[in-house]
């Protein structure tokens, strides 16, 4: 926020297929509005209190600023709002199913972005199971919020939609056994990205790509290869890329793993 004046919203964003509609909500005397999508200036507007910005195929849509500038007493002012969308712009355009594979380079953690990613395994329309570290180390939780937390991933998508379920009928169990362990006081697997660990063993450490392998190993007998150490984001990436019995379904343009682990 620039300039002075209490903590408000001082627009309403609404983004529908090719089109974002802005709508001032303040009564604030706008001289000009600017409109910045992942700090890129698009557009600039000096009349009305809604705006219509046609995005079609020209963005990915993940971040959308709006910059306001105004004079009051004859002092110029200005303040800005930004707006993150929990997927990009052609999430519309995507559909899920149980066993597609979502793999991201970037992190929560902003210094580990490009060296250490994460995965996840779709396990419904709407769902996903994945080892996002801590505690608990396996939980399920929504598409929507890998998305909006990882917006630079690529999605792949078994070509055997038997073998897709066959791993998500793994995961789901796997989930299952670790939740009774952690009810009867036992908390394993512990989440570690140890490199003296054995990749087949799901009870004693897990991590977020291991979790991808292990569903597929034991519940589909399908293998994924490793090159070395433990089986990053990166290797399922580069696995996946080059891998004839899967597809991609989504890639955004900045996924970028800096680092062969």
């Amino acid at each position: 926020m620039m300039g002075g004046g209490k903590m408000e919203k001082y627009f309403d964003v609404r983004h529908q297929n090719d089109w974002v509609k802005i709508r001032q909500l303040s009564k604030l005397p706008f001289y000009y509005v600017c409109i910045y999508i992942d700090n890129q200036l698009v557009a600039t507007y000096y009349q009305g209190n809604t705006f219509y910005l046609y995005v079609g195929d020209r963005y990915q849509l993940n971040h959308l600023t709006i910059s306001g500038f105004y004079v009051i007493n004859g002092v110029p002012m200005g303040l800005s709002e930004q707006y993150s969308f929990s997927s990009p712009r052609n999430q519309q355009e995507r559909d899920f199913k149980p066993g597609d594979i979502l793999v991201a380079s970037d992190n929560v953690n902003k210094d580990l972005t490009g060296y250490i990613g994460h995965s996840a395994l779709v396990v419904d329309e709407s769902n996903l199971i994945e080892a996002p570290g801590g505690h608990p180390a396996i939980q399920k939780d929504t598409i929507h919020q890998f998305l909006e937390k990882h917006p630079h991933h690529a999605q792949f998508r078994p070509k055997s939609s038997e073998i897709g379920e066959a791993a998500v009928g793994y995961a789901e169990k796997y989930l299952t056994e670790y939740k009774e362990k952690l009810d009867n006081g036992e908390e394993k697997p512990l989440f570690s990205m140890t490199l003296d660990q054995s990749l087949k063993d799901p009870w004693k450490y897990i991590y977020c790509s291991k979790l991808v392998w292990l569903s597929y190993f034991h519940g589909a007998d399908y293998k994924m290869e490793n090159d070395y150490l433990w089986f990053s984001p990166e290797d399922l990436f580069t696995h996946l890329q080059e891998n004839d019995d899967f597809e991609k379904v989504y890639q955004h343009e900045k996924v970028d793993f800096k680092v062969n682990t």
